[in-house]
């Protein structure tokens, strides 16, 4: 079988656009990859409307079988192509869209869903909404990313860590470094001496320069873009229509590629140790993203722990977002100082193997999302045998419960789909419970200090779950089934059944 794959950035721009839209399918992806590889030849596209027709038709010729999976929310999946595509979707919102805007029979995902057949989502949660608007009927397959493998040998948990180094690349803020938030000092905070900002070319956005001539064009063709969509698009014939919207996608995939900055442009990050040292909790999200509600996850820390200089919490962002981030993250601190807990936020890029090495000085990770569509760093730390404190909410009911995480728990409040540019309230997402969060921080740190033989249990149990939920042979008999092919491998299976929480 040929497996065509293909999402919006590759191994090669992910780097400069970590934090950008559906910049996680790319992870999907790579998590899918080596299970694909075992089903079949694996071919990536980066343009699926005009590559992967001819792809098929080859195999067509052949007598060889061939299907697309477009790792990308499915208003930007391609509904005119001869190849069966399924679509691969996380999502985490009580509703799908299933509203027409902007002239786009896409934006009504139930077109897609339609056109394609069949879906492979990343949660129950997902696939009871997605049977909810397509019918009970409709083919969903609910696959996870293969991650237990990839973390399971990281090493035996340690409940309190003991001065563990870690080598970091990026741009550190250490709230212990700082002795205003140890002790009384006067209103308004000024910015921490040691914080070293970026190079200018690091956060060129940011200042405020005159725009250049990519800047310019960028622009023009965004503006461009709005008038033909708003004004014209109605009124120019069909073959016309056709023409420009293929004209207006290759222009924009070219000044996409002559943006991306040549390897080695940007100067290199500044290098650093850090300790960490007690009892660890770590997190790792992007800053810019609304939906990780990092203001609780850190408030609720520094309430818990306020006076207890033996536990950190250690965030881990990306370089641009995080760096964007340092201003609120202060703020927020200074208004609860003085406290004795320490709160390290670090922004930049970790390898492999530091990421690794981050994980074996971590006692517990740390998820307050509004919701998610599946959490892969959650499910790498659990992995790794490192129990978590997290809501079982959304995606993570597939996985979460009181075995191997504090759960923490939640409740409704409007919200709107992210990429409906009316800004409607037309879905939900959950509220976290601060109360709960503070209670799991001092019951998972007094469980931590007892040094007993239930923090083992936590992190055994979590092996255990997910190697249920997340190994190689669980996710190969999943997409095997997804995709026709007969593998000799079970299929996946969910945790807690009656644990899956889709709002009515």
């Amino acid at each position: 079988m040929k497996i065509i794959v293909h999402s919006s950035y590759s191994a090669q721009t992910i780097g400069a656009n970590l934090g950008k839209a559906q910049y996680s399918y790319y992870f999907v992806l790579a998590g899918y990859l080596p299970v694909l590889r075992q089903l079949g030849d694996v071919v990536t596209v980066d343009d699926p409307e005009t590559e992967a027709d001819a792809i098929f038709d080859a195999c067509q010729a052949k007598g060889e079988t061939c299907v697309f999976l477009c790792f990308a929310p499915p208003h930007l999946v391609p509904i005119t192509l001869r190849c069966p595509t399924i679509p691969i979707l996380a999502w985490e919102f009580s509703t799908i869209p299933c509203e027409m805007w902007s002239d786009d029979p896409r934006s009504d995902w139930r077109v897609v869903f339609a056109h394609c057949k069949r879906v492979i989502v990343l949660s129950h949660h997902t696939a009871a909404l997605v049977r909810e608007a397509m019918g009970e009927d409709f083919p969903v397959f609910v696959i996870p990313t293969a991650t237990y493998e990839g973390f399971a040998g990281t090493g035996p948990a340690q409940p309190v860590a003991d001065d563990y180094t870690l080598h970091l690349r990026g741009y550190l803020f250490d709230s212990a470094a700082d002795e205003r938030f140890m002790h009384n000092s006067s209103w308004p905070p000024v910015p921490p001496p040691h914080f070293v900002p970026p190079a200018p070319e690091v956060l060129a956005p940011l200042e405020p320069v005159r725009p250049g001539l990519r800047r310019r064009v960028g622009l023009t063709l965004y503006y461009a873009h709005a008038w033909y969509r708003d004004v014209l698009r109605d009124i120019v014939p069909g073959p016309l229509k056709r023409l420009a919207s293929v004209c207006g996608r290759r222009l924009y995939r070219l000044y996409k590629a002559r943006k991306q900055a040549p390897p080695g442009a940007a100067p290199p990050l500044p290098e650093q140790d850090v300790v960490l040292s007690g009892v660890v909790y770590t997190s790792v999200f992007s800053p810019l993203d609304g939906r990780k509600n990092w203001h609780d996850l850190v408030s609720g820390f520094i309430w818990a722990f306020r006076d207890r200089p033996d536990a950190t919490l250690f965030l881990k962002g990306l370089v641009k977002g995080g760096v964007e981030a340092f201003p609120a993250l202060y703020a927020l601190l200074s208004q609860f100082a003085p406290f004795r807990c320490r709160v390290v936020f670090f922004a930049g890029f970790l390898s492999d193997d530091e990421y690794r090495e981050l994980i074996r000085g971590t006692s517990y990770y740390v998820n307050c999302s509004h919701a998610e569509g599946l959490c892969m760093p959650l499910m790498e730390f659990l992995s790794a045998g490192r129990p978590a404190i997290a809501p079982d909410y959304t995606a993570m009911a597939d996985y979460i419960d009181p075995r191997i995480a504090f759960v923490l728990s939640g409740s409704l409040e409007h919200n709107v789909w992210p990429f409906d540019p009316r800004d409607l309230f037309t879905t939900m997402r959950y509220r976290l419970n601060w109360e709960t969060l503070v209670a799991a921080y001092e019951q998972s740190y007094a469980l931590a200090m007892a040094r007993d033989e239930r923090y083992d249990a936590m992190s055994a149990a979590a092996h255990v779950a997910m190697q249920a939920f997340c190994a190689e042979d669980v996710v190969r008999g999943g997409l095997a089934e997804a995709l026709g092919i007969a593998v000799p491998a079970p299929a996946l299976r969910k945790i807690r059944p009656e644990n899956s929480k889709v709002a009515a």
